[in-house]
């Protein structure tokens, strides 16, 4: 055993939690997370397994000579694909886990904690030296964190936009908004997303829809633009009208999919495209947009990403295994990802959302897009690891966010201590 490996182990008895929680309504409020009560909730082996995490968490940290945390400041939670996690005071602790099981009425719950395991011995991938995410500052509220405006969707792929919002959400923005034709009504979006209702036609948005989003757009901070539009006749229009609103704040845009081919069909919606944007193109969408046969740009990758974003001016993003990031004045930075997990429909819609996110909390648009992109190729690869490499649903990828980007941003905080 590793000797410098701390173990804490607690067996408790399910009827004694089982009598608590019945006997002292307030008792399982007062002591277990909401989320904890949720899942626990008519199941009280559940409820005494977590009480047994508390009380061997407690003794790791009395037997490191730490402060003891209170009962209630300890909760478990769920990893994606179901394994336990510890968290004390909200947050995980870097090389503390927990195991629980329960049978033949009794819990039990192991809690070991190695010093040096952190949170980047969990990552996948080596976080980039110059990398950096948002501030979450704890005296904050939804307005620090900006709001993102998805114009995306339409009848026949209303799933796109409800995945790049989703991606918003939990890139942690402070509000999502996203247009919807009129009438429509919440369909799959999360409950937490405003929905914007603007005049629509049978193919999708048109001039009049962009006319009728003009108060929205000036109030956001990041716009996404593209996933789901669809090809109709009205679409060209409908990006005319929103590219001219965005003219000089191009730092603010994130264009993908249906957007970026009907800029490629167009040289007047080229010529409208603002400088500094953020462009998300798959490899043949990329093709489209320089005119290159497909094989000829995925030879050189870096190359073909670096000269479309000299010649838009704008960020461009090549998806794919080692997704290249580019900039107008020559940066360039290639992720190491490369998994399967994320080869399904959609992944591309949760990143796009993701950068938007980022964007709207400040971030410049390299960065936010260097970020998205690490996030997102880490969260694919880490359900794949964990789950399979076939099967994975974008929305999955999008909620594996929260846990990756917490443990990213304890690297870059660890890595800023003296």
């Amino acid at each position: 055993m590793d000797p410098r490996l701390t173990v804490g182990v607690d067996i408790t008895g399910v009827e004694r939690i089982a009598h608590l929680s019945t006997r002292r309504p307030g008792f399982v409020a007062k002591m277990f997370s909401a989320e904890e009560a949720e899942y626990c909730a008519g199941r009280p082996e559940r409820l005494a397994a977590r009480w047994a995490a508390k009380e061997a968490v407690r003794k790791v940290f009395g037997s490191q000579g730490r402060p003891i945390p209170t009962y209630p400041s300890i909760a478990v939670t769920h990893r994606p694909g179901g394994a336990p996690e510890v968290l004390v005071g909200g947050r995980p602790v870097p090389g503390l886990e927990v195991s629980l099981s329960h049978d033949i009425g009794l819990a039990v719950a192991v809690a070991t904690f190695r010093p040096g395991f952190d949170a980047a011995s969990r990552l996948l991938a080596e976080v980039p030296g110059d990398m950096v995410l948002p501030g979450r500052p704890e005296q904050s509220h939804k307005g620090t964190f900006g709001t993102v405006l998805v114009l995306a969707g339409s009848p026949a792929f209303p799933g796109a936009a409800i995945l790049a919002c989703r991606g918003a959400h939990r890139g942690g923005a402070g509000k999502v908004k996203v247009i919807v034709g009129a009438g429509a009504g919440p369909g799959g979006f999360a409950p937490e997303t405003i929905l914007v209702p603007v005049p629509d036609l049978v193919d999708g948005f048109s001039e009049d829809s962009a006319a009728a989003v003009t108060d929205p757009l000036a109030g956001a901070q990041a716009v996404v633009c593209g996933p789901g539009l669809g090809e109709g006749r009205s679409v060209t229009g409908f990006l005319r009208a929103v590219l001219r609103q965005m003219t000089g704040r191009g730092r603010e845009l994130v264009l993908d999919a249906d957007a970026l081919n009907a800029v490629a069909s167009s040289d007047q919606l080229r010529g409208l495209v603002p400088p500094g944007c953020v462009l998300t193109p798959h490899p043949l969408e990329a093709s489209r947009l320089m005119g290159r046969t497909l094989v000829d740009l995925q030879a050189d990758r870096v190359g073909a990403a670096a000269q479309l974003a000299r010649q838009l001016a704008c960020v461009v993003v090549l998806k794919g295994a080692g997704t290249v990031v580019a900039g107008p004045q020559g940066e360039i930075w290639t992720d190491d990802h490369a998994t399967a997990a994320l080869a399904s429909g959609g992944t591309g819609d949760v990143l796009s959302g993701l950068i938007g996110s980022l964007i709207a909390q400040g971030q410049a648009p390299f960065a936010a897009a260097q970020a998205g992109v690490f996030l997102h190729a880490e969260a694919g690869s880490t359900l794949g690891r964990r789950r399979g490499r076939a099967g994975i649903l974008a929305s999955e990828v999008g909620d594996a966010l929260v846990e990756i980007q917490e443990q990213v941003r304890l690297v870059i905080e660890a890595r800023s201590r003296p």
